[in-house]
């Protein structure tokens, strides 16, 4: 069999099935409009039925409804009666109740007004007096205030002079090691100079003295031939002449100066024994320096207006006392507190 031939015989059989198909579906519509129309025949009878029940049970019912509206008029009249009477009765009792009460509020009125008046002025006077002692304790707490607040004042300028102190001597600590710095570079450089004129020097008279040598040896007992040195740069000294020598600055502020033997005048150096160590004075101590230590080590530390109670000075003494010793390195602060290095060294 061909596949063209098995198709057209597939397509016969859909054809067909699909009319039996449609023949069962308008057999089963025909049957199910039948039942249909046999269902609603009923349901007219039926509803027609009803409606006449409906009918006859209405005018039943409007009838009892007639009857009961008359009956409920009439008892509602009498309980409308009855209930009037009842408040007219109510009505009078409760007016004499309430004129009773009303003389009875007035009664407590009087006495409550009476028992407030008398609270008031009790009130008053505790007011007054409440008063009175809230504006003294007022102005016992603006005094205290003012106190705390001179006290305040009082430690802050005592914090802000001992920082100024604190600053001055680091400065001044500064400075002097600045100061230190410049004179030994001045002084080595200075050493630096001379030591190379010297040996500058020194080269020009072995150069002359070659020289003279080389003129003897090639000319014989001929005239010497002088050799001038050239002009060298004129150095400002006494009389002609400068000492070679260096600065030195001790720790506690004294500044010597040390000659290495040596001075020059003109182009030619002379050779000089070593000078002796010039010292600078250190400057007097000041006054109550002892003192203020003294204090500052028994009391293991201190504040300024601690010392200046304990030792009766004012605050100019104080602070330079306290200035003193922080640059001698006897004393440090800390926290407002002045403590000696043995303290701290404990510590």
């Amino acid at each position: 069999m061909s596949l063209k031939n098995a198709w057209q015989q597939q397509r016969q059989q859909r054809q067909q099935e699909v009319t039996q198909r449609q023949q069962t579906v308008y057999e089963s519509l025909t049957a199910t409009r039948q039942e249909r129309q046999v269902k609603a025949a009923q349901l007219r009878h039926e509803l027609s039925l009803f409606r006449e029940v409906l009918t006859k049970e209405s005018a039943v019912h409007r009838t009892e409804l007639q009857q009961f509206c008359q009956r409920l008029h009439v008892e509602t009249q009498a309980l409308l009666t009855a209930a009037g009477d009842r408040r007219h009765i109510q009505a009078t009792q409760l007016a004499q109740e309430l004129e009773m009460f009303v003389q009875l509020l007035r009664q407590q009125t009087s006495a409550f007004l009476t028992v407030a008046q008398a609270e008031r002025a009790v009130a008053q006077e505790q007011t007054s007096v409440f008063l009175t002692t809230a504006r003294a304790e007022r102005t016992a707490a603006a005094q205290r205030l003012e106190q705390e607040l001179v006290a305040f004042v009082e430690d802050l300028r005592s914090d802000v002079q001992s920082y100024l102190i604190e600053l001055e001597a680091v400065r001044q600590q500064r400075a002097m090691q600045l100061s230190q710095a410049l004179i030994q570079n001045r002084a080595r450089r200075e050493a630096e100079t001379q030591a190379l004129f010297q040996r500058l020097a020194v080269f020009r008279t072995e150069l002359r003295r070659f020289s003279q040598d080389l003129n003897h040896t090639v000319w014989g007992g001929a005239d010497t031939i002088s050799v001038e040195a050239p002009p060298t740069k004129p150095q400002p000294a006494q009389n002609g002449t400068k000492p070679i020598g260096r600065v030195s600055v001790s720790p506690n502020g004294a500044v010597a100066v040390t000659t290495v033997g040596a001075f020059q005048r003109g182009n030619s150096v002379a050779v000089m024994p070593p000078a002796k160590v010039v010292k600078a004075s250190p400057k007097d101590a000041i006054a109550y320096e002892k003192d203020v230590y003294t204090h500052i080590q028994q009391a293991q530390g201190a504040r300024l207006t601690e010392i200046e109670a304990a030792l009766g000075l004012d605050r100019f003494q104080a602070v330079d006392a306290l200035r003193s010793l922080i640059k001698k390195g006897l004393i440090t602060q800390r926290d407002r507190i002045y403590l000696s290095q043995a303290h701290l060294a404990h510590l």
